[in-house]
């Protein structure tokens, strides 16, 4: 094997020098991808009624495109996916969709229904590849390219219907990874494609001596759970005792605050932390550097973007109707350090497609970004404003003053306008009235608006404990337990009503 690394380090070496060569020539022009995504498209349905064409010939492009097109919620450009998922070719890309890439989080049924075109296929496998040459940078040991990779996601299971096939992101990405980097992933076919969670947990920790992982993949809080547990069957002093090559943790989809210092207590080694934005609906950024504040935004890779001020959060979240009002800036137009809603055009024909997600430019120049949460988690009943970053940041922030651990939690908007409630997981329960006054506290240094209307129209937030198997309970109970699911923070009212059914019924 030691030959093997150092021939695939060498490889990856010379891939390096001509990718670094080939990005020196490519057009990162935003317009320019946004005119090649019209002309591809302008005689498909979807271009045809919003005159793409048209569109395409125009003076100002980015201008024409947000005047003709309407920008759409999952839900209002859904009639255009019910066409594909009913077998017409060229509804909103040319063709026919193969793949539909199953995201939980609609409120018309359990699952979003994504397409992914083979042209999107080829810009995850581009952006992937990209990725593994970039670990040159870090000067890893031969021994670390000979390794494998274990890649910690849902079901790649796929269910085959009449003109498509559905499923996990992971499995579409699975039935066309190269025969090249198969020997190389873990936890292989037959356990990846287990869908009972607690099965697949069992079945990795089983296997986990007889194999060398160099890097894993994976939302923070199931990695920590199979972490903590593979430690504890075998004994160890640290997961590098099995996984002396263990150099890399690809991470995404939540903050990672909660987890990172648990997960390094699991390490004997030096683990670099690699933050990714991937999605179902595209490959959008990564961390090219483990010590920079952001990921490099995919300005290249098939998909077009706007961005929307965080003052037009509210009416997305509450508005049904039509969003054509609501104005979006392009990359040319963005500031550092505000918060922005993302807004999507992609080679897999989705066209304005607010995704529900809210990025931060942290460095404008180099076009990098930080996730900084979701739309339908910012909290403003009566005009706090309060971001999933401000939540997450006073959480770890009144941890921190307490001495103790806070990995899950969540909060219920203010039930009549008067309080929000938090439910929190703690490694040790402190005194729940300090508590409730310290996190308070904290919220109100992150945000103005918030401590303005604390005097007025906000009582002191009310804080519940719980032990952080619950959290885990409910996620198994609603069947959303592992893979790239993540306990959502800011509950709707119909998410909170189960919660709290649920916890009135469970004895903890």
């Amino acid at each position: 094997m030691a030959v093997v690394g150092t021939l695939l380090k060498e490889t990856t070496k010379v891939g390096y020098k001509f990718s670094i060569k080939r990005k020196r020539s490519l057009n990162t022009d935003q317009q320019a991808v946004l005119q090649k995504l019209l002309h591809k498209s302008e005689h498909t349905q979807f271009g045809q009624q919003y005159q793409f064409a048209e569109i395409a010939a125009s003076e100002n492009l980015s201008d024409a495109f947000r005047r003709y097109v309407p920008l759409t919620t999952y839900d209002q450009f859904y009639p255009w996916i019910a066409r594909m998922r009913a077998g017409e070719k060229h509804v909103t890309y040319p063709g026919r969709v193969g793949f539909f890439a199953l995201s939980s989080g609609t409120t018309k049924g359990s699952s979003k229904y994504i397409p992914v075109t083979d042209k999107m296929i080829r810009q995850f496998q581009k952006t992937t590849f990209e990725q593994l040459l970039n670990l040159h940078e870090l000067n890893l040991p031969k021994e670390f390219y000979a390794a494998q990779v274990l890649t910690i996601g849902g079901s790649t299971k796929l269910t085959e219907h009449k003109d498509y096939f559905e499923g996990d992101l992971s499995g579409i990405l699975q039935k066309h990874k190269s025969f090249v980097f198969k020997p190389f992933s873990k936890p292989g076919s037959a356990i990846a494609q287990m869908k009972n969670w607690e099965e697949k947990m069992e079945a990795i920790v089983e296997r986990a001596p007889s194999w060398d992982i160099g890097v894993i993949a994976g939302v923070p809080s199931w990695i920590l759970m199979l972490l903590s547990r593979i430690v504890e069957r075998y004994a160890l002093q640290s997961i590098h005792d099995i996984w002396p090559n263990f150099k890399i943790f690809l991470h995404g989809g939540v903050f990672l605050d909660s987890y990172e210092s648990k997960i390094k207590a699991l390490c004997g080694k030096q683990v670099l932390f690699i933050n990714t934005y991937l999605a179902s609906e595209g490959y959008f950024a990564y961390q090219k550097h483990p010590g920079s504040e952001g990921m490099k935004l995919l300005l290249n890779h098939g998909v077009f973007y706007e961005f929307i001020d965080e003052y037009y959060f509210d009416r997305i979240n509450q508005a049904s109707g039509a969003l054509e009002d609501i104005p979006t800036c392009t990359i040319d137009e963005v500031e550092e350090g505000k918060n922005y809603g993302l807004v999507i055009s992609t080679v897999s024909g989705l066209w304005r497609y607010v995704i529900g997600d809210v990025v931060r430019f942290s460095n404008l120049q180099e076009k990098e970004i930080q996730l900084t949460g979701r739309i339908s988690h910012y909290l403003s009943m009566v005009g706090e404003h309060l971001s999933l970053e401000n939540l997450a940041d006073a959480l770890k922030n009144t941890a921190q003053f307490f001495g103790i651990s806070c990995e899950e939690f969540c909060v219920i908007p203010a039930k009549q306008n008067d309080r929000h409630h938090w439910y929190v997981s703690a490694s040790r329960i402190p005194d729940q009235r300090h508590f409730e006054v310290v996190l308070n506290h904290e919220l109100e240094k992150l945000n103005d608006d918030y401590r303005s209307l604390r005097m007025h129209l906000i009582r002191s937030p009310k804080v519940k404990f719980l032990p952080v198997q619950k959290f885990y309970e409910f996620m198994a109970f609603k069947g959303k337990l592992g893979g790239q699911h993540k306990f959502p923070r800011v509950l709707s009212t119909s998410q909170a009503r189960e919660w709290e059914l649920f916890l009135n019924n469970v004895e903890w």
